[in-house]
């Protein structure tokens, strides 16, 4: 499964980007953020398959002009990941991740607001983690991958919106660029591989009310193109879209609900031609994500459940998913130290339950239970 993981991550990568830049910029003129974070993980399995991961993010943003934004990302990382596919094995990783760098201009086109926003994610990581730290990680359909290694690649996106009284409808198209990722781990030395290319199409709703208080309602799509090997297509993901309801209410409680639902994708038969999966192998996702403000404190909590996609536990192919579920809980406190710079401590623990992914003593398929905890702090200054 480490490439079908590694192209179910390009979803989440490219809404990362097109993102960024609105919490990066969340000041009015500039924003420096630098943090610290520990990440750790272990399975209710009989031999080991835990890790943990120690992260130095560092982003920055700053406003030009009213029109134009500036913003950037990068960070350090140290981990340790022991699996026993193969025996009991521990990998220990130290390296910088990729970078991003990107703009935003705000303009007016057509009579309405609009932005352009383009972002580069520049190869300063190491192209080998994702794949050397997949076999004893959390599976990326509960959890995305933390560290990003991977080779060129380019986002752009063009959004407009229009106002009427307290309400607001947006649209947003944009275009993501892979480029390569090499791997150069294990029996996947020799290949080339290079993620599917992305289109983006977007629509929302955002209504106004009192006291700083809004909804939005967004609904979302991503159509990729094939991914390649050695310049030759082995794999396509269906077209997936998004739905979501959200209620922010930033002194009291919101909530977001929403759900990704995936078409069946294209796979290589047997003899060497593409073509659309006799099932679907990615289980339907489903959401719920409430935040309570108490003053500085904020407790975040998330509850997610993945279908068990159409592949029957014994399938031959080896494609079969049980899904399974996800409850965390992630509280955060905001000390303001003075009128440009605060300090953001952030803890969580997520238990997971990934259906028949293991086996239990008489070989049986069984439940895999995770627990992931996670606490760290952040320095963010105004420039």
């Amino acid at each position: 499964m480490i490439r079908v993981r590694n192209f179910l991550r390009l979803t989440g990568l490219v809404l990362s980007l097109f993102g960024f830049s609105k919490a990066a910029l969340a000041d009015s003129h500039g924003l420096m953020d630098l943090g610290v974070q520990y990440d750790g993980w272990n399975a209710n399995t009989t031999s080991p398959f835990n890790g943990y991961e120690i992260l130095v993010p560092f982003s920055i943003g700053y406003q030009l002009d009213p029109g134009w934004k500036l913003y950037g990302q990068t960070g350090f990382a140290d981990g340790s990941y022991t699996d026993s596919i193969a025996g009991t094995e521990t990998l220990n990783l130290t390296d910088f991740t990729d970078s991003v760098v990107g703009s935003q201009f705000n303009f007016q086109s057509f009579g309405t607001p609009s932005l352009f926003n383009v972002a580069l994610n520049i190869p300063t990581g190491n192209s080998s983690w994702e794949t050397e730290e997949e076999a004893s990680n959390i599976p990326t359909e509960f959890i995305d991958t933390r560290y990003l290694g991977r080779g060129w690649g380019a986002s752009a996106l063009y959004g407009l919106s229009f106002p009427d009284g307290k309400t607001q409808l947006g649209a947003a198209a944009g275009y993501y660029y892979a480029g390569a990722f090499n791997p150069n781990y294990g029996i996947l030395t020799s290949t080339q591989l290079k993620l599917g290319d992305a289109f983006f199409l977007a629509l929302n709703r955002v209504e106004d009310f009192h006291d700083n208080q809004n909804s939005i309602f967004r609904i979302s799509g991503l159509y990729s193109l094939p991914s390649q090997e050695n310049s030759a297509n082995v794999f396509q993901m269906g077209p997936n879209v998004n739905a979501s309801y959200a209620f922010n209410d930033p002194k009291g409680l919101s909530y977001e609900i929403g759900g990704e639902f995936f078409l069946p994708s294209q796979r290589l038969n047997s003899s060497g031609v593409m073509t659309t999966e006799p099932h679907n192998s990615f289980g339907q996702r489903f959401y719920l994500a409430p935040t309570l403000a108490l003053g500085d404190w904020s407790f975040a909590g998330m509850v997610k459940y993945i279908t068990t996609n159409d592949y029957s536990p014994g399938d031959y192919s080896g494609l079969y998913d049980g899904g399974g579920l996800l409850l965390g809980i992630n509280p955060s406190y905001r000390w303001t130290l003075d009128a440009q710079s605060s300090l953001n401590f952030l803890g969580g623990y997520d238990f997971i339950i990934h259906h028949n992914a293991g086996a239990d003593a008489d070989n049986n398929p069984a439940d895999v239970d995770y627990s992931y905890w996670t606490l760290g702090a952040t320095y963010e200054i105004k420039i």
